[in-house]
């Protein structure tokens, strides 16, 4: 029994690879055109500079406590896209040089974060958030959407969402004041080493 469901399993699979040229060609009947590849040209000069002023606003309003931050959902607008996923806390960046692709940006910055937030994994509906001072190089893809306008997508978004109440900070004695004032206290000092 076991010979014949083989044979017939060769059987199946040799009728299938033995298919000729004409039922194994695609199932365009000849009046339609190939599809070429369209290529983008990258964007030039003018249109980098806003893309990377879009990136730079888009890490200012990010900012806990930034006078801008409602600007976030304009400058989120992602076609497809979601709200943006909660992230760490920012304190400070600095733009990086970018690259591109096709007519995207590849948006680069240093940032430095000051706390995250997680789950509390034993007590469901509750959060841990840790205060620690981290520095990252992070991308970010800077999409236009037209009329030279550009939005940021496809990486960190940054903040903490969840209620003070319903969050235990570590290490002990933290809070979200004392993550506040150190990311306040790290974006002073980098604005003032920039204006040196």
């Amino acid at each position: 029994m076991r010979s014949y469901a083989l044979a017939a399993a060769i059987t199946l699979a040799a009728a299938a690879c033995s298919r000729s040229a004409e039922t194994a060609a695609d199932s365009t009947d000849g009046s339609e055109p190939a599809a070429t590849a369209r290529i983008t040209p990258p964007p030039d000069s003018a249109a980098m500079a806003a893309a990377i002023a879009t990136l730079g606003a888009f890490l200012d309003a990010s900012r806990e406590g930034s006078g801008t931050r409602r600007a976030l959902v304009r400058l989120t607008d992602c076609p497809g896209g979601g709200a943006p996923a909660p992230g760490p806390m920012l304190a400070a960046h600095e733009l990086l040089p970018p690259a591109t692709r096709g007519d995207t940006v590849i948006g680069r910055a240093v940032v430095t974060t000051v706390a995250e937030q997680d789950v509390d994994r034993r007590h469901p509906g509750y959060f841990v958030a840790r205060v620690r001072v981290r520095a990252d190089t992070l991308e970010w893809d800077v999409i236009p959407t037209g009329e030279g306008a550009w939005v940021v997508c496809n990486g960190l978004s940054f903040g903490l969402t969840a209620p003070d109440s319903l969050t235990a900070w570590r290490p002990d004695g933290a809070s979200y004041a004392t993550a506040r004032a150190l990311a306040d206290s790290i974006a002073v000092s980098r604005d003032s080493a920039r204006a040196r």
